[in-house]
């Protein structure tokens, strides 16, 4: 499936800890976890120093690359994307339990942006995932559309496999498919083209993967189909028909399309470019507190949501673990997380006013408490008012430390529903600024096109979640926004007509 948005980035406490009831002087202790940035990253590592930065070197390199070759400005203000990067595959299941057969995912949801991959037995395939994840998300963030769900998993994939040398970058110039392109009956291109990436069995997901990365090498290495294939994903995003409109585009009538591609992997041209300057030099690492161990992959579970039955066991867990570390940060804001949604809300809202009688400009608290207080209203509707006005003077202070902060604003743009006025013109500045900070996120763009629907601006709510309903990995967030999609569409004013004609 980051931090992007900054106050939900750890800012790790390194003070002192008291004296743990155990007897054990924690003051001292420090966890396997390491952390360095780059202006792109924010990386945490359950793996050795050297590996992590190297990780993060290379992840800087490939970022300037994608800068490069989109004609994307290095100085745009975007937030650090966290990534996480563990040993081994079953340390992916601390943040998505039912998760099977992946290196790692993205997720761009309310509670965080964020990546996190396994280097399990082969740490460049743990590379190349990094690449692919990087990729959708800087495609979300700088040219979201309503792309064929072949090209957002194949343009991934042709990016994934760059080799950075010395002087140069090497693209395309191999990948694990091609083992499988060789070896197995292909799915007829029909299917390919018309599908969702995550449906189907694991031979179903295997074939589009695969079959995708090649078509979209084969696209891309000649300036004029590159140039079909640009007019191929515009007019996708018109509402064309991916498989339809694929003949033109390839120039190679549908049943031809695997006898074409099968000759053309023979030779696999690939692609030599200048390797940009990179933007990570000495870097720091430093080694996060002890809590870490016990809660930095719980902490993300938190903000991707858990599901009714789990969560018993996971407030239990994380409450056991939290007493451990009197003091410290993580395990405060993980306690303070989990009461809040699952457990007490009053001790959540104790221990986020601690924090931040500590630190009073730790947003993620500020932004935590805010929405304690809106979660209070609707639990009791006759103070409801007097409750989100406290959570929008928590917010407040949060702006006044980070004021493009994606959160924050979609939080404050949502706490306005119950005024007479929603949304007034000002609101809706504030939830179109969140979704253009984070534009990652479905809800943040469902929420901008609701106000924007309300104030019959139709087209600009279609544009805003055509992408959500599109992307093969929106989840349940998918099927809202075509129902919003649907709803603006049919409600548009028609152009204006006269005897001349359309306007």
């Amino acid at each position: 499936m980051r931090n992007p948005i900054s106050r939900r980035t750890f800012a790790l406490s390194a003070a002192v800890a008291p004296l743990a009831a155990s007897g054990l002087a924690r003051a001292q202790a420090t966890s396997a976890w390491l952390h360095t940035s780059t202006p792109s990253f924010s990386l945490y590592g359950h793996v050795g120093e050297r590996t992590l930065v190297q990780m993060a070197k290379d992840l800087e390199d490939f970022a300037g690359l994608l800068r490069s070759l989109h004609g994307v400005d290095a100085s745009a203000g975007e937030r650090p994307l966290p990534i996480y990067i563990v040993p081994r595959q079953t340390d992916l299941k601390r943040v998505r339990p039912g998760i099977t057969n992946v290196s790692g995912f993205y997720s761009a949801s309310v509670g965080d942006i964020f990546a996190i991959i396994s280097l399990e037995g082969d740490a460049e395939r743990g590379r190349q995932v990094l690449f692919h994840e990087y990729t959708h998300h800087f495609m979300k963030r700088h040219a979201p559309a309503a792309y064929a769900s072949w090209l957002v998993e194949g343009y991934a994939e042709y990016f994934s496999t760059a080799l950075f040398k010395p002087d140069v970058v090497e693209l395309g110039r191999t990948s694990p498919r091609i083992a499988w392109l060789r070896g197995a009956v292909w799915t007829p291109f029909d299917r390919i083209l018309g599908r969702r990436a995550l449906t189907g069995n694991k031979f179903d997901i295997t074939a589009f993967y695969a079959q995708s990365w090649l078509l979209t090498h084969y696209m891309m290495s000649d300036p004029a189909r590159l140039a079909r294939l640009t007019q191929y994903a515009t007019a996708v995003a018109a509402g064309g028909d991916p498989v339809a409109l694929m003949p033109q585009a390839a120039g190679v009538p549908l049943k031809d399309l695997e006898r074409v591609l099968k000759q053309y992997m023979l030779a696999l041209p690939g692609r030599r470019l200048p390797r940009p300057p990179s933007a990570a030099q000495a870097l720091a690492v430093t080694r996060l507190p002890a809590s870490a161990d016990d809660l930095l992959l719980e902490n993300q579970r938190l903000k991707m949501g858990v599901p009714p039955a789990e969560r018993p066991g996971l407030l239990a867990m994380i409450r056991e673990r939290a007493a451990r570390y009197p003091g410290d940060r993580l395990a405060e804001m993980t306690l303070a997380r989990v009461e809040n949604d699952y457990g007490d809300r009053a001790k959540a809202q104790g221990v986020l006013k601690q924090l931040i009688s500590r630190d009073s400009r730790d947003v993620e608290a500020l932004q935590t408490l805010g929405w304690s207080c809106m979660l209070q209203a609707r639990t009791d509707p006759a103070n409801a008012a007097n409750f989100m006005r406290e959570a929008r003077e928590w917010f407040g202070k949060g702006f006044a430390v980070d004021p493009d902060n994606a959160l924050l604003l979609y939080d404050y743009g949502i706490s306005r529903r119950g005024d007479a006025n929603y949304p007034n013109d000002n609101t809706v500045n504030v939830l179109l600024k969140a979704q253009a900070l984070a534009p990652q996120v479905p809800q943040f763009r469902i929420a901008a096109a609701d106000a924007l629907m309300r104030r019959d601006r139709f087209d600009e709510a279609a544009a805003l979640v055509e992408p959500v309903f599109n992307d093969p990995h929106a989840g349940p967030q998918a099927a809202e926004a075509k129902r919003r999609f649907d709803e603006a569409i049919a409600r548009r004013k028609p152009a204006a007509t006269s005897e001349e004609g359309d306007k």
